[in-house]
């Protein structure tokens, strides 16, 4: 797998994970919010929605557990990727691919980490990323 693939597999699953998460706190929340009382004299309606309360909050638990099954996807193919890291030789090459694709860092963060400017580092990079490409296809 390339860095670039791994990236864009990646970022699917982050965007996917805070997507879930998102949507089930967005339920929790309005099942834990007060409803107005409504004051009428008019006699209520009988709700057709008996079970909604219930259907929501499974809902919330169905989005939680997706977003774990998403979560151990990631973290796989993180472990793949750093299989693929051990085998450069070169620990600054190591550092530098690690700090973008595991920490998901921006170039101008793993410039200053690594002690070079922005456009050396991705220089660095590419060197990198054609002897990983190389090694795997090996």
């Amino acid at each position: 797998m390339t860095p670039r693939e791994y990236m864009n597999r990646a970022n699917i699953l982050l965007r996917r994970i805070k997507r879930k998460r998102r949507e089930a706190e967005e339920i929790r929340i309005a099942e834990a919010s007060p409803s107005s009382p409504v004051l009428s004299d008019m006699p209520k309606t009988a709700s057709h929605d008996k079970d909604g309360m219930s259907r929501r909050i499974c809902r919330a638990i169905d989005l939680d557990h997706e977003a774990d099954l998403a979560f151990a996807e990631l973290e796989e193919l993180k472990h793949s990727f750093l299989s693929s890291l051990e085998a450069l030789d070169n620990p600054d090459e190591r550092d530098l691919l690690y700090k973008r694709y595991i920490e998901f860092k921006c170039w101008r963060k793993v410039a200053d980490e690594i002690g070079y400017s922005e456009s050396h580092t991705k220089r660095l990079h590419a060197i990198a990323v054609k002897k990983m490409i190389l090694h795997d296809t090996q």
